[in-house]
């Protein structure tokens, strides 16, 4: 047996399919419709991720700081473009000497206070 609806019923369906296919044309052009420039953009990101990064970037670390500023029990920063950090919270004599030397070695400037002792700068 065939349903009848009444007129509420069929227009709460039409209603409902305009809805349902002015939603489904918007997403349709807005893909069919994706600038150049953004696929060309999606395109790069995905070859960039696919290439391994240790073969780009050149990131070579500051091996002898680092062993240097762990031997005195310190923690050490750094990044790429040449900035080191080492500090020791420990401000005594003995942490003074060797981090002086530490400065000195590595060109860096000397600072102590309340957070420690500090050798910062650029190489």
């Amino acid at each position: 047996m065939a349903k009848t609806y009444t007129e509420l019923e069929a227009w709460g369906i039409f209603i409902g399919a305009l809805i349902i296919g002015v939603v489904l044309t918007s997403l349709f052009w807005a893909y069919i419709t994706i600038p150049e420039n953004v696929k060309n953009l999606e395109n790069e990101i995905k070859n960039a991720t696919a290439v391994n990064l240790s073969e780009t970037l050149n990131m070579d670390k500051p091996n002898d700081f680092i062993t240097f500023c762990k031997k005195v029990q310190g923690s050490s920063n750094w990044d790429n473009n040449g900035f080191r950090q080492c500090i020791v919270q420990d401000t005594s004599d003995k942490n003074l000497i060797v981090m002086n030397l530490l400065c000195k070695k590595f060109n860096l400037s000397l600072s102590y206070g309340s957070f420690g002792v500090k050798c910062e700068g650029r190489i």
